[in-house]
């Protein structure tokens, strides 16, 4: 083994093992909730918890309307979280919705005097987990999260390979069991893409 090729393996197991470390909880993260949407009819409920507030909205909000401040009064009063995700605005109307993972809230808003119906449904625990998974209705920070841990899991592979290739009894097995799995892996994928496009 040359001293380059040591010096490469000796850094491989100090990254893998430490970035294991240190992304564990990520990773148990993702491998968890991975399983869950695997078998999502399992830990999510088909139908939503669906509460519904009624209300009413200063008329002088919504002449114009001042976006901010039904958005901050519907927080407010009515326990609105997540970010907005619509503002429409016609004649008769507003609806203004939100959403967050595992939570979804609208409310509609009518113009002539006020009333206000506000929507929320919400999946849970579970649905939250799930939908950070997915990244459906999350932040910025957190995409940059997912992206990160796929990060994670290139290095965790090269880094591995790199520690398999130093050891002296890997034998021409190792490289079979790899061209295995790569090769029984995108057969899987592509029958069962093929069967299901029938």
């Amino acid at each position: 083994m040359s001293p380059l090729f040591r010096w490469m393996v000796r850094w491989a197991r100090t990254v893998h093992l430490y970035l294991t470390l240190f992304a564990l909880g990520l990773l148990l993260f993702f491998a968890a909730t991975g399983f869950m949407l695997n078998h999502e009819d399992w830990f999510s409920p088909v139908e939503p918890h669906t509460s519904e507030k009624k209300g009413a909205i200063p008329p002088e909000l919504l002449r114009e309307p001042d976006k901010l401040g039904v958005v901050e009064l519907l927080r407010k009063d009515y326990g609105v979280v997540g970010p907005l995700s619509a503002f429409e605005a016609d004649d008769d109307q507003l609806r203004v919705a939100f959403k967050r993972p595992g939570t979804q809230a609208e409310a509609v808003i009518r113009r002539d005097d006020g009333t206000a119906e506000v929507t929320v449904k919400t999946w849970g625990l579970n649905g939250f987990m799930m939908d950070l998974h997915r990244g459906k209705d999350v932040s910025r920070p957190w995409h940059l999260i997912i992206d990160f841990v796929a990060v994670v899991y290139l290095i965790l592979a090269a880094t591995g390979l790199t520690m398999w290739w130093s050891l002296k009894g890997r034998g021409r097995y190792g490289v079979l069991v790899i061209a295995v799995g790569v090769v029984l892996s995108v057969a899987v994928v592509l029958a069962f893409e093929l069967w299901l496009a029938k």
